[in-house]
């Protein structure tokens, strides 16, 4: 997009939320609230990496790009207004309530007057930003509410096959898991699945988010075969697919998920393969004592006394 045009445009920001689901490790087996729990507490140790910047331009909006990508493509943009730079920081600094109060402002605003300029088209994406943030604050209940109503915001703006209702639909199904209401959960994740795959394809990196966290549903309902088939299925269209570290974190996070499930199955060599080709992505991308990193390490520990034991 041109500068020039820029001030032609509305801005907004896009939040990524849970999105996906980590089983976490073997010898401390989690339930699924403290699953979601632990994938959140990843989330806020670099929160830069959830903001994305799009823009509605004649009626229609853009794809959100990530903040990084955003400052250096446009790096003489001035037209970001003043309550979105501000939650931008709150965000960044974890200031999680106040960047729900800035949020909330222009939210109730867009619900007020939705016919008016661009209303229409983000007070669902606002909607979801302010569940995301109550999903970092740990107030879950809140959140579901709220991805609720964003879903029905953005469905009535976009249609119901739109990958804007795909991705509340996912925040919804994983909220459903932390509660344990895995069939629930799964209706929502195939919903957002069916979605992604009429407008993106079969092999699209975000029908691989939704298969993992359908594969955590099976896993936890004590299905293992058919969580590993889901899991390895995520896994091929992941590794094709890799684009930036936030993929390459997903897909160490579906490896570890195979590990874990192949564990439970006692496939313990088979296992430690998936381990070892988690923690060298984990060791890329992450710092040295990260949590997903001693997840995966005591993961490995686990398997090797099962195959020295062989």
């Amino acid at each position: 997009m041109r500068e020039n045009n820029m001030n032609s445009c509305v801005q907004f920001i896009q939040l990524h939320g849970v999105e996906y689901i980590s089983l976490g490790a073997v010898i401390s087996e989690l339930t699924p609230e403290e699953r979601v729990r632990d994938t959140i507490e990843q989330l806020t140790e670099q929160t830069k990496r959830l903001i994305n910047i799009g823009y509605v331009v004649d009626t229609k909006i853009t794809n959100a790009i990530p903040l990084e990508m955003w400052n250096r493509e446009y790096p003489n943009d001035r037209a970001m207004k003043r309550p979105l730079q501000k939650t931008i920081n709150y965000i960044k600094d974890k200031e999680f309530g106040a960047a729900v109060k800035e949020l909330n402002i222009a939210y109730k605003q867009q619900k007020k007057f939705l016919n008016r300029n661009s209303n229409r088209l983000i007070a669902g994406i606002t909607g979801h930003n302010v569940a995301v943030l109550y999903v970092l604050s740990h107030k879950p209940s809140e959140a579901l509410a709220l991805f609720r109503e964003a879903l029905t915001l953005k469905s009535n703006a976009f249609g119901e096959d739109h990958p804007e209702v795909a991705r509340t639909l996912d925040e919804i199904g994983i909220q459903l898991f932390a509660e344990k209401q895995f069939e629930e959960a799964i209706k929502a994740f195939s919903e957002a699945q069916r979605i992604r795959i009429k407008q993106l394809g079969h092999t699209h990196p975000l029908v691989s988010m939704v298969l993992n966290n359908i594969a955590c549903c099976c896993y936890s309902a004590g299905n293992y075969e058919q969580a590993l088939k889901r899991f390895l299925e995520a896994r091929d269209i992941q590794t094709k697919t890799v684009q930036d570290d936030l993929d390459l974190l997903h897909v160490a996070i579906t490896l570890g998920n195979v590990g874990y499930v192949l564990i439970q199955l006692k496939r313990y060599e088979e296992a430690r393969e998936q381990f070892e080709e988690a923690l060298l992505l984990q060791q890329s991308v992450l710092e040295d004592g990260h949590s997903a990193i001693q997840n995966t390490l005591s993961n490995l520990e686990f398997t090797n006394v099962f195959h020295s034991a062989q």
